[in-house]
């Protein structure tokens, strides 16, 4: 079973991605979610590939209950920006999962100032050992969503 970051917490993952045996609920990619319109189930979960975009589901965000945005190459940020978009512009209020290979423990400060409060890892990390780089900075120099993480702000 699947360990993830939850909420500061380790916690066995209850969604199963396309292909993946169990009895949890399973995550829609984009072109399904799109597919299925008005008609997507509340409490969804849908996972965004590297380039694709939420805003053809905004009509839909409210019933989405996970977004899973992957990195999956070092140096892609496009997540950030998306987690930034998603919490401030569109008033995303369900859970946002950082995942993918690329998602490592020393990013989870960030990761969680833009809004990101669950986190999936390769087996290489331990979510347990990651969890202590949440408090790895106390100081930040501007305001952010900052989910999981509250830094006091540098004084002008």
């Amino acid at each position: 079973m699947r360990k993830i970051l939850q909420r500061r917490e380790v916690v066995t993952d209850r969604w199963r991605y396309a292909g993946e045996a169990g009895d949890g609920p399973q995550l829609l990619t984009l072109a399904e979610a799109q597919a299925l319109g008005a008609a997507l189930p509340a409490g969804s979960g849908v996972v965004l590939a590297p380039g694709e975009e939420p805003t053809a589901l905004l009509p839909q965000l409210a019933q989405v209950a996970l977004l899973v945005v992957r990195f999956d190459k070092p140096g892609e940020g496009r997540g950030f920006s998306i987690a930034q978009a998603l919490r401030r512009q569109h008033g995303y209020a369900g859970a946002l999962r950082a995942a993918g290979p690329a998602v490592k423990r020393d990013q989870l400060f960030l990761l969680a100032r833009c809004g990101f409060d669950e986190f999936e890892f390769n087996e290489s990390e331990d979510p347990a050992v990651a969890l202590a780089h949440l408090e790895r900075y106390s100081v930040a120099h501007q305001p952010a969503i900052d989910a999981l993480v509250h830094p006091a702000l540098r004084a002008r």
